[in-house]
């Protein structure tokens, strides 16, 4: 019983932070779409904020569990970094309260959401780091600090997400990820013929 009670308070408060934000949601507005009691809510919670970061927590995982599945179902480094890429933009796109976060500054919704945001940052980055380890393994990429090869590219499409997220449609996305993958994986130079 507690479960479910917690699953449908997390579930409702995820739509409305996403829909209005942390500041405009309020704990009783989440109660009531909740059809739960305020007092249930603060009993599990303890406040607001600590609601607000349960969501981002469970948002965060679930894009992970998402993307690394995606992955998980390739078989050639190429393929899997490619197949990082494109599932990161497509779950993200879901994932309005990270969205949120660096839409609206961290800083200025809740300081310790920062801390979530930069674990999944590096969730991300180890996921690549093993992606291009893997393809260093199987003489596929040649690389020459796999670490900062994978934060460089968890930064640059990081870079790209509210952008593209909010302003671009999937096709858009798609072709740029395409042009993106194009020049991690040939280079921009071209190679002259003897």
């Amino acid at each position: 019983m507690k479960s479910e009670k917690v699953i449908v308070i997390l579930d409702t408060a995820k739509k409305m932070f996403g829909r209005y934000g942390l500041k405009k949601t309020s704990v009783d507005e989440v109660a009531r779409m909740a059809r739960v009691a305020k007092g249930t809510i603060y009993n599990y919670f303890g406040s607001k904020d600590q609601v607000y970061l349960e969501v981002l927590r469970r948002e965060a995982n679930e894009i992970m569990e998402k993307v690394s599945s995606s992955v998980a179902r390739e078989v050639s480094p190429n393929d899997k970094l490619s197949a990082f890429a494109r599932a990161k933009f497509k779950y993200m796109r879901q994932a309005i309260n990270i969205l949120n976060l660096d839409r609206e500054g961290i800083e200025n919704l809740l300081p310790s959401a920062e801390s979530i945001r930069s674990d999944f940052f590096e969730r991300e980055v180890n996921l690549i780091r093993s992606i291009l380890k893997e393809g260093i393994d199987k003489g596929v990429f040649h690389i020459n600090d796999v670490l900062i090869t994978a934060r460089a590219i968890a930064h640059s499409l990081r870079g790209f997400e509210l952008n593209w997220l909010v302003q671009e449609s999937q096709e858009r996305i798609e072709h740029y990820l395409d042009e993106l993958m194009n020049v991690l994986f040939y280079g921009l130079r071209s190679v002259k013929k003897c």
